[in-house]
């Protein structure tokens, strides 16, 4: 079964919280589809940086640890990472009309709408995302 993690989720699994167990199964089992998006590389990143460096709930040394953990992951599990389209800009923009999202949540929705897998599951921890995902025919695990 094909999985878009959206950036929610897909932190969970370099900062431990309620949903980490379910994200780490579905990245670690070799018999699935994972894909995320360019831009999740970067956003993973600025919110281990924010906890170390605004937050103050991490360490520098916790905060390196993390991010080695994360490119760890992309070069060794299985998963896809989707480039932005203008495709997918285009259909973000179409999300954005009929229904006010902020800018980076309508891509990554844009992104998994345009993989056009009809069994895709569409992974996220925010629940407004993940009604829009549902309102937009896409199944939904809020881990």
């Amino acid at each position: 079964m094909p999985y878009f993690i959206d950036t929610s989720a897909l932190f969970k699994r370099y900062q431990t919280e309620e949903g980490t167990d379910i994200v780490c199964q579905i990245l670690e089992d070799p018999s699935q589809s994972v894909f995320i998006s360019s831009i999740a590389i970067i956003e993973v990143i600025s919110n281990l940086k924010r906890l170390f460096e605004v937050d103050k709930i991490t360490t520098k040394e916790q905060f390196l640890r993390q991010r080695s953990f994360f490119y760890k992951d992309i070069s060794e599990l299985d998963i896809t990472i989707l480039d932005v389209t203008v495709e997918d800009i285009i259909r973000a923009e179409g999300l954005i009309m009929e229904r006010y999202m902020k800018p980076i949540d309508s891509i990554q929705l844009a992104i998994a709408l345009n993989l056009r897998h009809s069994n895709l599951i569409f992974v996220s921890s925010d629940e407004r995302l993940c009604k829009i995902a549902v309102e937009e025919g896409l199944e939904i695990l809020t881990p």
